[in-house]
């Protein structure tokens, strides 16, 4: 593992125990509960969610929305909105983190892979609306929601590179095939660590997203 990462993995540490702070920390135990077997101790379960995070963080590579070489305008944000009440489909928590465009048109920029893959989920989701999903070579998955459009054919299995174009971020979901518009442009992405068999758990992306804040690509747009 090279130096900096090292670093985000001692980071991780010291955030999981922040999370104390924001409410996470009780969302992990929960899950973790609901996925270990009974006869683990608190140690093993950290040491469990641990070695899953170190996985993530030794395969991020860029962050998801380039910078745009031709306008300096085009810019984006996101904050901290881990388990943020959300009340579409009924009362819910938001599992992601939402990057937010200065210029309000879907179709405008282009959301890359922040890690290579495979394509595994491609469509339309009533919540999610055009999104994709890509499942790394450690078994995390990456969800990108709220797309406008792909950058090409998509199909479950399909091998996806760092850095390689997705689609563009739009305004889709929240109703039927084709809705749009309910919301801001934006991308939300979501990561999911697999713990136990055929289970996931979601961890908050707003510390990754953090970190990949200095690797961005640019691109004309």
């Amino acid at each position: 593992m090279n130096p900096i990462r090292q670093i985000a993995v001692y980071l991780t540490a010291v955030l999981f125990l922040a999370c104390l702070v924001q409410g996470e920390m009780l969302m992990i135990r929960e899950a973790l509960d609901s996925r270990m077997p009974q006869e683990l101790s608190d140690g093993d379960v950290f040491e469990e969610y641990q070695t899953a995070m170190e996985s993530v963080w030794e395969e991020l590579q860029w962050f998801p929305v380039p910078v745009s070489g031709s306008n300096p305008q085009a810019e984006v944000a996101f904050e901290n909105s881990w388990l943020a009440e959300r009340s579409y489909g009924g009362d819910r928590r938001h599992e992601g983190t939402d990057i937010m465009a200065s210029v309000d048109e879907a179709g405008y920029y282009p959301v890359v892979s922040i890690t290579d893959g495979t394509v595994e989920q491609v469509g339309w989701l009533e919540k999610g609306g055009w999104r994709i999903g890509i499942r790394s070579g450690n078994g995390n998955y990456y969800y990108y929601a709220h797309l406008h459009s792909y950058a090409g054919e998509w199909a479950p299995g399909d091998p996806v590179r760092a850095g390689e174009i997705l689609g563009y971020m739009g305004d889709s979901g929240y109703g039927p095939e084709g809705t749009t518009g309910q919301f801001p442009v934006h991308l939300h992405l979501g990561i999911y660590l697999p713990l136990g068999a055929d289970r996931e758990m979601a961890v908050n992306p707003y510390w990754m997203l953090r970190y990949l804040e200095q690797m961005r690509l640019t691109y004309d747009y």
